[in-house]
């Protein structure tokens, strides 16, 4: 991570501002969906019938773990389930299963001991391919609002059964439900999640396959992806919120300038918040414990303040840019101002992991880098103090 400070990225904003247009101050939804349930929604409630792929299981060192998911549309595929000819072979069958209407599975031999093994990255994987029709549009319409609403849930697939069997268990209906659908719960919906917690159990909380009376039943919970607050629109939040939306992080963005927070500048992001001096940031941006805040501000003093307000807030993990010396002046500030040492402490500043970043598209790497190292838990390992 580079030392630049807020300062300097503000001075580098500025140089190349964009044209000022007007945001509201409650955001703006971004034109893609921001999960995948809310994309299959979409696309079913439109006529269309498209192939979930899912990862079911897998073993040894296969490239990617159960839960994995991706689809297959008319217009082909959206997403990943990791490469190469599995992929390819995954694809494929996909778009058999979507031209013919009917499910199937595909495995796929990475070991590289036998001869008909198809990559050498060692162990196996299992993916579903799985026909979905418009009549699954209230289902998926349902997950996407409880994802949205933060209600906890599982998917349950019966993989045995042709087509696949897939229910979906809610802790409860979640708030304000989607007009387009209505407050009713489709039929293969329950908000009884209990006969489902010892699946779940059995994978430690993980998604994948368990064996129960003979048949082999999928379970998946009900996850909404990580949300990455920009505090900011400099240079630097934009490659940070190009690269994150990438990586699969929903992003927001919140300036107190309108022409740096709006859809034209930031159009992967999900809301762009306009407020002035960054006044009422926790309630306004809707920041809780799966929160990323990263303070990227065009001064040390709108940083230390919304770094002042996300402190408040649990969020999962708190990243300020700046040098050393720009941190120990606002730490000694907040300290002041009865900051606990051990919630400073927790702070990454200066944000990023440390690979002698410059420039903003280097500095984006080393900062979305430490937010996966944050959400796979090795942190603390790959963090290093110069």
């Amino acid at each position: 991570m580079s030392k630049a400070d807020a300062s300097d990225s503000m001075r580098a904003s500025a140089s190349l501002a964009p044209s000022a247009t007007s945001a509201p101050s409650g955001g703006m939804a971004a034109p893609w969906p921001e999960t995948l349930e809310a994309r299959v929604a979409q696309l079913l409630a439109d006529g269309e019938r498209v192939t979930l792929l899912t990862v079911i299981s897998r073993t040894g060192s296969a490239p990617r773990d159960a839960g994995t998911r991706a689809l297959y549309t008319l217009n082909g595929p959206e997403g990943t389930v990791g490469g190469g000819l599995l992929e390819a072979r995954a694809f494929e069958a996909a778009a058999q299963s979507l031209f013919m209407g009917t499910s199937s599975q595909v495995s796929c031999d990475m070991s590289g001991f036998t001869p008909d093994s198809d990559m050498i990255c060692g162990g196996g994987m299992d993916v579903l391919c799985e026909v979905l029709t418009p009549d699954k549009a209230p289902l998926f319409a349902l997950a996407a609002q409880a994802l949205r609403s933060g209600v906890g849930g599982v998917w349950v697939v019966d993989v045995n059964r042709e087509p696949p069997l897939r229910r979906l268990y809610l802790d409860s209906l979640p708030e304000n439900p989607d007009p387009a659908t209505g407050s009713a719960l489709p039929p293969d919906a329950s908000l009884d999640i209990t006969p489902v917690r010892a699946l779940l159990a059995q994978r430690k909380g993980r998604p994948g396959l368990v064996i129960k009376d003979a048949c082999r039943i999928y379970v998946e919970p009900l996850a909404a992806p990580p949300v990455l607050l920009l505090c900011g629109g400099g240079h630097v939040s934009l490659e940070v919120a190009r690269l994150a939306h990438v990586c699969g992080f929903i992003v927001d963005v919140v300036d107190d300038r309108p022409e740096f927070s709006n859809p034209q500048r930031f159009p992967m992001a999900r809301r762009c918040h306009v407020l002035p001096d960054y006044e009422n940031l926790v309630e306004a941006c809707g920041i809780g414990r799966h929160h990323y805040v990263a303070v990227i501000t065009r001064g040390h003093g709108f940083d230390r303040e919304t770094l002042a307000q996300a402190l408040t807030s649990h969020a999962q993990y708190i990243g300020m840019i700046g040098s050393k010396t720009k941190r120990d002046q606002i730490y000694a500030i907040l300290r002041g101002q009865g900051v606990p040492d051990a919630e400073l402490a927790a702070v990454c500043c200066p944000i990023g992991l440390t690979i002698e970043a410059e420039t903003p598209q280097q500095i984006a790497v080393s900062i979305v880098a430490e937010l996966l190292a944050v959400q796979a838990g090795t942190l603390k390992r790959l963090r290093f103090e110069e």
